[in-house]
């Protein structure tokens, strides 16, 4: 068990919707989920946060955006927040900003030393190896992030951005 990452699509006025009623953002994120319209960046998500700004928390909008930007929507628990809404527009400044950072750049900054000393979760980076799967499950799971918003971005929406 851990603290996983995920996306949903949603559409500008769903936004407005959820924002004036947020007691029906869960209903309608497990409704997505059912229909397996989400991506699970798994326990990724602050590893790909690490190496877009190079902070365990912070970053410029628009790379900061897996932990923090857009509106909150809803409620979440103490440790990690509501949901969070990034508007269409937000969506398509994210995009073009990922474009141009491709998975061999994330490569050049992945350092397993720094990441353990900023304790990014989830501080298994100097127990890992190749051959369990990494550091190539931080870069598969970045290429579904940038595919997933270049996909909404080209059809015009948002996401909401929340962990589990």
């Amino acid at each position: 068990m851990g603290v996983i990452c995920c996306l949903a699509p949603v559409d500008g006025d769903q936004i407005n919707e959820l924002l004036v009623d947020t007691g029906r953002v869960s209903e309608f994120l497990e409704e997505l989920e059912e229909e397996e319209k989400i991506i699970d960046l798994d326990k990724s998500w602050h590893g790909i946060h690490y190496l877009l700004t190079g902070s365990a928390e912070e970053g410029e909008e628009p790379l900061c955006y897996l932990i923090k930007g857009g509106e909150d929507i809803g409620y979440g628990d103490d440790d990690f927040g509501p949901p969070r809404a990034l508007r269409p527009n937000q969506i398509a400044d994210w995009a073009n900003a990922l474009s141009a950072i491709s998975t061999d750049d994330l490569r050049k900054r992945y350092d397993t030393k720094a990441m353990m000393e900023v304790e990014i979760y989830p501080t298994i980076w100097d127990r890992v190896t190749e051959e369990d799967g990494y550091p190539e499950y931080l870069f598969e799971n970045y290429e579904w992030l940038r595919s997933f918003v270049e996909h909404m971005k080209n059809e015009n929406k948002g996401a909401i951005i929340y962990f589990m």
